[in-house]
């Protein structure tokens, strides 16, 4: 009887482990190839990511696997993001754009696939392999990211006279920033508290490679959300001089590597020649290699070191007393170098308000300074906006035509630049409230779950994204967007559970799957017409262009989203390159009549007229954004 009964018990046994292989694979894949698609800015990377968020969803509620677990939290997490989704497609009824606000509403849709897709299918027992993916995946995409700058005769395109910041395959320098962050927290959490050997000496190589490839994108928000990240998980932690052990373990290594990087010219001034940038990418790239295994190794005497000595409390508080003073000396020596707290906070807001100081050839300086870059003129605007409209808002993406027709400098942006204004501005205070229900759901659960091991890194990792994102726009990026949902869905998931799971019945298994399906349909329109619409733009843009092509393809978008404005103006912009201006004309007022607050679809008409109708299309162009410098050149150029 017990022989029958023994490969039940390890078939049973080996489930949870396949289980939590296919979740970290899946999760690695998944969000690695979001990252990798320009950090899914664009509108079919959305299409995909909804689509397969909301069938896997729909699959596990027909395949009788439902249950959510976390309690009141999981529910007040997935249900405020549902209804953020819910109130960005109603406001279609209000807004100023119903083109602008249908593509944040197809947005929204991905991330409300994730999330339901993620509590639906993870559990506490996979909870770990789903951070352990996440890591992986951003370990993967800021190596490649630092390979980019180590060896820019072989990975990527070398121009000496751009930027020169650290931002592919994301697109953005501090969206790959954050993205390092939140995996550098992700990496201290997992070489502190895994239980494998192998993945924690890992995760300790993946630290000093995300932190170089965090100093190559320059990105000061980045700095001060991981040093935050940090903060936070230390105070939550209750195993935090541990924790300080470990993280000490792995910073002499990463801090060296990062340091020895910073001082190689070639890869830290604008204007390097490739042949310098690239002899310097090769000592720096073997630099970070050798302080890579020298990390881990670094963890696996931690680990040893572990097994074999347990400190008493008198040398705990010793160590205790060492930090503390440390930290005491730091906080001294600011005060002495920049003034008392009120002083200090004085500075920091002139430094913040103040306009961006001179761009020079050497990056490094602008890690040094406080400037907002502009940041104190967007939100500004953002609240303008919402004092414009203070009820409904005015419309979720309207903000960059706010902008543009009201901007007090020539600064070209799309979004805030804060998350949390921008959606005030956009979808009022109900919409703040529900954004704001979602993202404080993680935080409560994670108090539950804090003695959870991995926890922690989970915590640092999601309080650096929902920091970083009052300073910049992650939201508009999936990319990073869907790993902080990932870590809060891990954080709900370590929540000790207090009530049994919430198991919908049958008829409600039913209508959720319904749901999710006919979402899923609307993500597939949205997806079959932005990727038309996009290959039209390409067509256009190639070199030489192939209008027949950029035609077709905007024709077919306009079949699938008949209520957007893109697919005419790519129609337009094909014939105008073809010479048929009447063609044009025409097709760039169906486009207006569909989005007729767009300043570009009026310049673009007046690139296509003369006349009385140019002038009357320029005028329009004008109103909505006086600033525009491409008009100003036109009207050079036209007389």
């Amino acid at each position: 009887m017990a022989d029958a009964a023994a490969p039940a018990v390890r078939a049973r046994a080996a489930v949870p482990d396949l289980a939590s292989l296919a979740v970290g694979v899946a999760a690695a894949l998944g969000m690695g190839a979001l990252a990798a698609a320009d950090g899914g800015y664009f509108a079919p990377a959305w299409g995909w990511t909804a689509l397969v968020g909301l069938w896997v969803a729909a699959a596990w509620l027909v395949l009788d696997r439902a249950e959510l677990r976390g309690g009141a939290l999981t529910a007040a997490f997935l249900g405020a993001i549902a209804g953020l989704t819910a109130w960005t497609w109603i406001s279609i009824l209000w807004t100023d754009s119903t083109v602008l606000t249908a593509l944040e509403g197809f947005r929204m849709l991905a991330y409300l696939g994730v999330a339901a897709a993620l509590l639906l299918v993870v559990r506490r027992a996979t909870a770990p392999a789903l951070l352990r993916g996440v890591l992986a995946a951003v370990t993967i995409i800021g190596a490649y990211g630092l390979a980019t700058r180590l060896f820019p005769d072989r990975l990527g395109s070398y121009d000496p006279v751009s930027t020169y910041r650290l931002s592919e395959p994301l697109g953005y320098w501090n969206g790959l920033g954050i993205f390092c962050a939140m995996g550098a927290l992700l990496a201290l959490g997992v070489l502190a508290r895994d239980r494998s050997l192998l993945v924690r000496c890992l995760a300790g190589a993946a630290f000093t490679i995300l932190l170089s490839a965090l100093y190559f994108t320059f990105s000061r928000g980045a700095w001060i959300a991981l040093g935050l990240g940090i903060l936070v998980a230390f105070a939550v932690d209750p195993r935090r001089l541990h924790l300080a052990v470990a993280l000490l373990a792995v910073a002499v290594p990463a801090g060296l590597a990062t340091f020895i990087g910073s001082t190689s010219e070639a890869l830290t001034v604008e204007d390097s020649p490739l042949r310098a940038a690239v002899e310097q990418g090769r000592e720096v790239a073997i630099v970070v290699a050798l302080f890579a295994i020298v990390a881990a190794g670094s963890v696996a005497l931690l680990a040893f070191a572990e097994r074999r000595f347990t400190p008493s409390r008198t040398y705990r508080m010793a160590f205790a007393g060492v930090l503390a003073a440390g930290a005491a000396v730091a906080l001294l020596a600011t005060f002495v170098r920049f003034g008392g707290p009120v002083e200090l906070v004085e500075r920091a807001h002139d430094a913040f308000v103040a306009p961006p100081p001179e761009q020079t050839a050497n990056l490094e300086e602008r890690l040094f300074t406080f400037t907002g870059g502009y940041r104190a003129e967007l939100w500004e605007e953002a609240w303008d906006d919402f004092r414009a409209n203070p009820v409904l808002g005015s419309g979720p993406g309207t903000y960059v035509q706010y902008w543009n027709q009201h901007r007090p400098i020539p600064h070209i942006v799309r979004d805030a630049h804060n998350l949390y204004l921008e959606t005030l501005a956009e979808l009022g205070p109900v919409g703040l409230a529900l954004l704001l229900v979602a993202l404080a759901a993680p935080f409560a659960a994670a108090v539950g779950a804090r003695h959870e091991p991995l926890a922690v890194g989970a915590l640092g990792a999601y309080v650096a994204y929902v920091v970083h994102a009052g300073v910049d726009w992650d939201w508009e990026l999936p990319g990073i967007t869907v790993p902080a949902l990932a870590c809060a869905v891990v954080l709900l998931m370590l929540r000790p559970e207090r009530s049994a799971p919430m198991v919908p019945g049958p008829r409600l298994r039913v209508a959720g799957a319904a749901v999710a399906v006919a979402l899923a349909g609307v993500a597939f329109v949205g997806l079959v017409g932005s990727s038309a619409v996009a290959a039209s733009e390409e067509a256009a843009a190639a070199s030489p262009p192939d209008y027949a092509k950029a035609e077709d393809e905007a024709k077919k978008a306009r079949r699938w989203v008949r209520w957007s404005s893109e697919p005419w103006q790519r129609l337009g912009e094909a014939q105008l390159g073809r010479g048929e201006e009447a063609a044009a004309r025409e097709s760039f007022r169906r486009a207006i009549a569909e989005d007729p607050s767009d300043w570009f679809l009026w310049f673009r008409l007046a690139e296509a007229s003369s006349g009385a109708e140019q002038r009357r299309a320029l005028a329009e162009a004008s109103r909505l954004n006086p600033l525009s410098p491409e008009i100003a050149e036109f009207r050079a150029e036209t007389g």
